[in-house]
């Protein structure tokens, strides 16, 4: 802008000597009322300079301008940053812009946190935390103040648990987050006293009870066991030959695939005869007619070949 005064200056110094040294009359014009006589010379160089004055202050507004503008645009970059630095976060905090309406919408709504794929980047330097919790690494999560339903925080809580084991009960007592609570009730559980166990209400899976074949609260816990027929029949097969034969089938008196197997591996036909028909286990059914017809067959075998 002073280039552009100096320059203009000069020029405008110029043309009125240039006409000063051509034409030396004399022009009147009424201004306001008032005649105003002036060397043509001189009325050149006052047009001239108001116009110069007049591009000044054009410029300067344009100027001005471009500079809230650009302003603007440099606030709006950082703002669509943090935008989806929460996105990736799951924090819900989406400010608006004034001028990048269209990408902000555009990144903000099209961000999967847990499907990310985190490089490293200037502006993003917590993708290498997310790279560690995506590779089940633990990480320390408080910087980022996320609350216990954040799935970061979560999945934080659930590498932790893996590498942890003993933390379980730290978590069941600690958060109210129910997908980590039944994360860590079934983690507790394959260790925990089976009184214990059963102040929490949750389904007993087979992994549980596997883990406790051997205690002589078992019943307690088959008792609050929800097992598909499949998983009865591997119980079953685990459950075989560690206690009397009387014991094993008390304990599946509810599960009818379990205690079709233990029947059926116990010799105890008339009976498995009778489970099988009043449940309508259709599996068993050929098995049991092979050993009703006295030929020798072995439970485990048939079942391996279904399976």
């Amino acid at each position: 802008m002073k280039k552009y005064f100096i320059i203009s200056l000069i020029f405008i110094g110029l043309v009125a000597l240039l006409v000063y040294t051509q034409d030396n009359s004399f022009t009147t014009f009424n201004i306001f009322g008032i005649n105003l006589s002036l060397p043509n010379a001189v009325w050149i160089a006052l047009f001239l300079g108001l116009f110069c004055i007049f591009s000044i202050i054009y410029f300067f507004v344009a100027n001005l301008k471009n500079t809230f503008y650009q302003k603007n645009v440099n606030k709006d970059i950082k703002t669509i940053i943090e935008n989806i630095k929460n996105k990736i976060l799951y924090i819900n905090n989406t400010k608006k812009t004034k001028i990048l309406n269209e990408i902000n919408n555009f990144a903000t709504n099209n961000i999967e946190g847990l499907n990310i794929l985190p490089k490293e980047s200037k502006n993003f330097e917590f993708f290498a935390d997310i790279q560690k919790l995506k590779n089940g690494e633990v990480i320390e999560i408080g910087k980022y103040k996320l609350d216990e339903n954040n799935p970061w925080f979560i999945l934080n809580i659930k590498n932790r648990l893996k590498k942890e084991p003993n933390y379980a009960k730290e978590v069941l007592k600690k958060f109210k987050n129910k997908e980590l609570k039944k994360e860590a009730f079934y983690i507790f559980a394959k260790t925990a006293n089976i009184r214990d166990i059963l102040k929490y209400d949750y389904d007993i899976n087979l992994d549980i009870l596997l883990s406790h074949i051997n205690d002589k609260d078992l019943g307690l816990l088959i008792n609050k066991a929800k097992l598909t027929p499949k998983e009865e029949i591997e119980f079953a097969r685990k459950l075989y030959m560690t206690r009397t034969p009387d014991e094993e089938l008390n304990l599946v008196d509810k599960m009818p695939y379990a205690k079709s197997y233990l029947a059926l591996k116990y010799e105890h036909l008339d009976l498995a005869k009778d489970i099988i028909e009043a449940n309508d286990i259709k599996f068993f059914e050929f098995f049991l007619k092979l050993r009703l017809a006295g030929i020798k067959a072995d439970i485990d075998e048939y079942i391996d070949s279904k399976i």
